[in-house]
């Protein structure tokens, strides 16, 4: 297998950013810490978000959502127990989410098979050492543990739309069974494997009883590794990917028929801006996300926190006529009161989902509270 002169290009990139700058630690995971600490003692944290969205086009409604995030650890035996809850409402018929899907990573995270909003069991897993690192079992978010970054990584508090949260050219289950190991850097280079179903909670309509029918017709495994290193104030991630769950070609022909990918994500800070890199490729007989490619900026000053990003997604060349979906996005989040936050937003988004001629801006206004 060949890979394109881009792929090989961008991988040299990524491996030279990694040898230039000096090590640090592994950080938490900034979503809902997936990649955990040791805990010594009962812990609870949680967050409301409120998000109200206008788009410049008359067709499509104004939007307003909420979500709840519950976040419980519990130490026992040698490992922690960890139960995340969330809880999102409704989303609005003919509004921004349905015809802008990217314009918000945070509304309809928990619906059930209806699309009605729900509070919902997303994960409930139980962590303990192993081979110097820690084994996580059980109800399981693969984005805990791969594709990670400390500025574009948490639809809460910082970028709003999904391709400057996670690559969406990973084919990820939402909120699956499955295992994942992960190793923490320290003063060498760290890593994270996983493996789960192919689908989870939200790729099977919100029903339970699905996610322990291994015998489905048509799923698979979803399996990926990830190595990363961490060089002062800077994170360079290679990975890899395949879900062997039938797909079908794009174009139509008999074949091979799982999905699979390579990606790299680079975090880093120039001054006082810190920097996000995300690059992907996928297989494009299957996907019709052929690659992807985003840059983040984050610059933190004393009454605000700035972000500015810009995400694209390339179409498969077996899809006919069809053009990238682009996305920019810039946000300012000020943090007047203690646990309290409050983010306007705008973003720009061309050819939604492959789908949609033309683009749309979208003004945003975001509000937060962490207990």
């Amino acid at each position: 297998m060949s890979f394109p002169m881009s792929l090989r290009l961008s991988t040299a990139l990524l491996l030279s950013l990694f040898g230039a700058l000096p090590l640090r630690a592994d950080p938490q995971d900034v979503r809902h810490g997936s990649v955990m600490g040791v805990f010594q003692e009962l812990s609870f944290e949680g967050g409301m978000i409120v998000t109200a969205q206008h788009a410049d086009d008359r067709q499509i409604k104004d939007e307003f959502s909420g979500s709840l995030d519950l976040l419980f650890n519990l130490p026992l035996g040698p490992g922690v127990w960890t139960l995340y809850i969330e809880g999102s409402t409704t989303p609005g018929n003919w509004g921004i989410s349905s015809f802008l899907p990217e314009s918000n990573a945070d509304v309809g995270t928990a619906l059930t098979r209806n699309g009605k909003g729900r509070l919902q069991l997303s994960e409930l897993h139980y962590a303990l050492p192993l081979w110097g690192g820690k084994l996580f079992l059980g109800l399981i978010d693969p984005t805990g543990f791969l594709d990670t970054s400390a500025i574009a990584n948490d639809e809460t508090a910082q970028f709003l739309g999904v391709g400057l949260v996670n690559n969406p050219s990973i084919e990820f289950p939402d909120y699956t069974l499955g295992a994942a190991w992960h190793l923490e850097a320290g003063q060498g280079i760290g890593g994270s494997l996983v493996l789960s179903r192919s689908h989870g909670l939200a790729d099977d309509g919100g029903k339970y009883d699905r996610l322990f029918d291994l015998s489905h017709s048509g799923d698979g495994a979803f399996i990926a590794a990830e190595g990363y290193g961490f060089l002062g104030g800077n994170t360079v991630r290679l990975g890899a990917w395949v879900n062997t769950a039938s797909h079908e070609r794009l174009d139509g022909q008999q074949g091979p028929n799982s999905n699979w990918g390579v990606y790299g994500v680079a975090d880093g800070s120039a001054g006082p801006i810190r920097w996000n890199l995300r690059l992907g490729w996928t297989n494009a007989k299957v996907s019709k996300a052929a690659d992807f490619q985003a840059l983040a900026l984050e610059y933190p000053c004393d009454f605000a926190t700035f972000g500015l990003g810009v995400a694209r997604t390339g179409a498969s060349g077996d899809l006919e006529s069809v053009e990238a979906t682009l996305q920019f996005e810039a946000y300012v989040r000020f943090d007047p009161f203690p646990k309290f936050h409050i983010s306007p937003d705008i973003q720009w988004i061309r050819n939604s989902g492959f789908d949609l001629d033309g683009s749309a801006w979208i003004a945003g206004l975001r509000m937060g509270y962490n207990f």
